[in-house]
């Protein structure tokens, strides 16, 4: 990992580029990217960047041209950089009103998570037509590039498509801890997790609607392996506590702890 002399000489601007379009000497910036660096930033040629693909490379690069809706960049050299957790973390938070959600992904993103996934249950909203619900996801992974751009992720989550509770929970891996972070639950505190799953390498974190699931969804989760989990005494909002909820685990697991643990090989 590069050391704090040389994290402080790279640029500022991060763009992300598709990995087909970054080679090992050129990266062909197009769509919003191009448009953010043109119209927005008004950068010329010779103004450096880094870019980053999603997939764990980062380099520093220079702006050759433009070319029509292209942005062309020359790789100067790559950074070697990492800022993933070791822990694999889901956030599943029930779909809400409003832009809530947008602020969801945008923390989760910045916190490490890997994966964002709306689920729709009682007492969130239960129904959203097929058009809705693809123009929400299509905001949010616009949502989730921005804020990976903006915090220095090296990995590009992945935002997933709404899915009814029920179907999600049973798509719950068998070496996936599961937690639901409720209300409803008894108020016991997330530090007792560590003690009891102190190996935990993938997390998933399903948050409840500000009513809080109901018994029976609760039941439910337990059913398909989820650990009700509380958040203290306060009743905190959906946005809040997805936000709350993703620091605990990687405070607890992830590379908010104070030894940060190594992802196993085979994960």
């Amino acid at each position: 990992m590069l050391n704090a002399i040389a994290t402080s000489s790279l640029p500022k601007t991060r763009i992300f580029v598709e990995p087909d379009k970054l080679t090992a000497d050129r990266a062909l910036l197009n769509g919003p990217g191009c448009h953010h660096l043109k119209n927005v930033l008004r950068f010329k040629p010779g103004d450096e960047l880094l870019v980053f693909d999603g997939c764990g490379r980062e380099a520093v690069g220079v702006l050759e041209m433009y070319q029509g809706a292209n942005a062309v960049v020359r790789i100067l050299h790559d950074t070697e950089a990492s800022t993933e957790s070791a822990l694999d973390l889901t956030i599943a938070p029930c779909l809400a009103k409003g832009k809530k959600i947008d602020l969801v992904v945008e923390k989760a993103i910045e916190l490490g998570a890997d994966r964002v996934c709306v689920v729709m249950s009682e007492r969130s909203i239960r129904s959203i037509s097929a058009e809705s619900a693809i123009s929400r996801v299509e905001r949010w992974r616009r949502i989730a590039v921005a804020a990976a751009e903006q915090s220095g992720r090296t990995a590009m989550p992945v935002i997933e498509r709404i899915r009814p509770l029920e179907e999600f929970l049973a798509s719950k891996p068998d070496d996936a801890l599961g937690l639901v972070f409720t209300r409803a639950a008894v108020p016991d505190p997330p530090e007792t997790l560590r003690q009891r799953y102190p190996n935990t390498y993938k997390v998933i974190a399903v948050l409840g609607p500000e009513g809080g699931l109901t018994s029976e969804e609760l039941e439910m989760a337990r059913g398909y392996g989820f650990i009700p989990v509380g958040l203290g005494p306060r009743t905190l909002r959906t946005e809040t506590a997805a936000i709350v909820a993703a620091a605990v685990c990687q405070h607890l697991w992830g590379d908010l702890a104070r030894r940060p643990l190594e992802k196993q090989s085979n994960q």
